[in-house]
């Protein structure tokens, strides 16, 4: 169980900043007429802000720069030591996984339905992960015992 809690706070922050990185880019381009949190990077494709794209780059790093540590120090807490690396490989598989298939799948859409509707979509599907899997953390919090 201790995976998908460090899987839970690792894999949106990634996923986020991997979308970022991987179409930002294109989103670049667009919004300047050629040829960086996910509300921010809806803002910027519904608007066509340049400043909103740079602004969605920060949260979405702060997001990965917290939550690995975050799933590494749940395993490191709660693990034994001789199942640290299974755990590891186990967070590090369910969070690069969705960081892969989610923007990949999301250009995918992008060239189907076009860029503003494809980043959408990604925005709510991850937002919707993130929700999910922070009610799972919460909902398997324990409780600290009772002082005596």
């Amino acid at each position: 169980m201790q995976h998908v809690l460090g899987i839970a706070v690792f894999a949106p922050g990634i996923t986020a900043t991997s979308f970022v990185l991987s179409l930002g880019p294109s989103l670049l381009s667009d919004l300047l007429g050629t040829t960086l949190s996910m509300a921010a990077l809806v803002v910027a494709v519904h608007s066509s802000s340049v400043a909103a794209l740079i602004a969605s780059a920060p949260p979405a790093g702060a997001g990965q720069g917290m939550g690995r540590p975050g799933g590494l120090s749940l395993l490191n807490s709660t693990v034994p030591p001789q199942r640290l690396a299974e755990a590891n490989a186990s967070l590090h598989v369910g969070g690069y996984l969705p960081a892969g298939i989610l923007p990949v799948s999301a250009g995918h859409l992008s060239d189907a339905v076009g860029l503003t509707d494809g980043a959408t979509v990604f925005a709510a599907v991850l937002t919707a992960l993130a929700v999910i899997g922070g009610l799972v953390v919460i909902s398997t919090r324990r409780r600290a015992p009772e002082p005596a």
